[in-house]
């Protein structure tokens, strides 16, 4: 018993010696381990372990790279480096996708197998709306238009937000002619891209050819006044302007007042085609609506607007408008005044003997009316024989109406200058500015300060005609009677005398 007990007392230890030599081993990286406890007591479980644990992360990496090396021969663009991508992973949609597209460009195949691919493409992700639009061009290349009706709405369905996809179904419902589908579609991608409005104008302009449809179906309810406006542009750009007139109405019955920079473009439009009765119209809504503010202290009966530069000109419409010149400086709000708080001041800085009108402004007439314009005037150092003065001029026909002040020179105090004028039988506006023509004998060149200031423009009455048949225009302007002499009186007040 004894020597039994020693034994297994010398084995335990033995064992404790092992396991402790091994712990040492392992310490000093001479004796594989795996982990702690775990030691691989031969070379052949070592090698078993390395084979069991490597082979399943020697498989991934293979899958890996497959994977790597099919996305990259798929950005290619080759046609049979994503075919040899497919064919190391064939359930990628991407790669179909790239394969469809490939063929539908006409890279080897045809418009048949793009559909193919394309399928397969949204099968394997059905919720891509990159897929749906390119299974849209695929089957409508192919001629089979309810998948290309499937598609393109599906695409536009799975992707609200993109207008690219609702671009897309408005062409296709406009070439497919159905009027409806069309103005939803565009509808939406107003929605989306404000700014694109001429391009929805345009398309279905040219796909319907019916532009009272265009306003009654598509802009008049989207309740939308940048849309109304940007339509009403667009007309302007056709040349339609009977309907924009029809239109305007209607939007200002039913809208909300409107400002100034938001009906410019198709006041300048109107201008610019010389409508003026009806840029009337507009211009004076948007006096009466708030959206042109009245300089203060505005005489009623003037026609000029703004005609003692009270507040910044708007540089449209029937304000002042002005440009920059070389070798001249326009001040809008000098303050050396001949009455309230503001006068406009041209600079002529540099010697120079240019012709000059930076300022001028369009003013609605009736025809054959008879017009008295006058402004107050000053001069410091105007060196030239042709000095700054008002000029007139019928913009439609100056041939029939051009008339002009005589010039300011030298240096001089505040003063009147009063030039009447009679509007031609089919005038309605006139351009009034500040004109300044080319000297024509020493000293030509012009340097100097002007001023004017309380232009106004009135339309005069007749009064009883002299002995020699001609008739005086008299009208009273700050307690004066000023007096014209002109050949006939279209006015509105006519007496004859004796």
């Amino acid at each position: 018993m004894g020597r039994e007990a020693n034994l297994s007392k010398s084995g335990s230890a033995a064992r404790l010696f092992r396991s402790l030599h091994l712990r040492e081993l392992v310490a000093k990286n001479l004796y594989p381990s795996v982990g702690p406890g775990i030691y691989l007591g031969s070379r052949p479980r070592a090698a078993f372990f390395v084979l069991v644990i490597g082979l399943p992360a020697l498989a991934f990496a293979a899958l890996t790279l497959r994977i790597t090396l099919a996305g990259s021969w798929g950005k290619t663009g080759d046609r049979q480096r994503i075919q040899r991508a497919l064919a190391l992973d064939s359930p990628n949609p991407e790669l179909h996708c790239a394969l469809g597209l490939l063929y539908l460009w006409g890279q080897s195949g045809t418009a048949r197998q793009a559909v193919q691919e394309l399928r397969k493409a949204v099968e394997l992700s059905p919720h891509s709306g990159t897929y749906w639009s390119g299974l849209f061009k695929a089957c409508y290349a192919a001629g089979d238009l309810t998948c290309a009706d499937q598609a393109v709405l599906r695409a536009m369905e799975l992707t609200p937000s993109k207008p690219q996809y609702t671009w897309e179904a408005a062409l296709h419902q406009v070439n497919a002619g159905r009027r409806s589908e069309a103005v939803f579609a565009c509808a939406r991608f107003l929605r989306l891209q404000p700014a694109r409005a001429d391009e929805v104008f345009q398309l279905l302009q040219r796909g319907f050819k019916d532009l009272e449809f265009i306003w009654s179906e598509l802009v008049s309810p989207s309740g939308n006044i940048n849309t109304m406006l940007a339509y009403l542009n667009f007309l302007g750009q056709k040349g339609n302007f009977e309907l924009a007139e029809r239109c305007w109405q209607q939007m200002i019955s039913s809208g909300p007042p409107v400002s100034f920079a938001a009906v410019q473009p198709y006041l300048e439009r109107l201008l610019a085609a010389g409508h003026y009765a009806e840029a009337a119209r507009v211009w004076h809504y948007l006096l009466h609506n708030g959206g042109i503010a009245l300089p203060p202290d505005t005489d009623k009966d003037n026609l000029i607007f703004n005609g003692s530069f009270e507040q910044l000109p708007l540089n449209g419409g029937f304000d002042w408008r002005h440009a920059p010149q070389t070798y001249l400086e326009v001040d809008f709000a000098n303050p050396s005044a001949h009455s309230g708080r503001r006068a406009l001041q041209l600079h002529f800085t540099v010697r120079d003997n240019s012709e000059y009108e930076p300022v001028y402004q369009l003013v609605p007439v009736m025809p054959g009316q008879r017009y008295l314009l006058t402004a107050f005037v000053r001069s410091e150092e105007i060196a030239s024989d042709s000095g700054p003065r008002l000029r007139v001029v019928d913009p439609k026909c100056p041939a029939c109406l051009t008339v002009e002040s005589e010039g300011t020179t030298g240096t001089s105090p505040w003063r009147q200058v009063v030039r009447p004028f009679q509007a031609g039988p089919e005038t309605e506006a006139v351009r009034i500015s500040i004109w300044r023509p080319r000297g024509r004998s020493y000293p030509m060149d012009i340097t100097g300060r002007f001023w004017i200031d309380d232009v106004s423009l009135h339309p005069v009455r007749c009064a009883v005609a002299n002995t020699q048949g001609r008739y005086h225009a008299t009208e009273q302007l700050d307690g004066q009677s000023l007096v014209a002499e002109c050949d006939r009186c279209p006015a509105l007040i006519t007496t004859q005398g004796p």
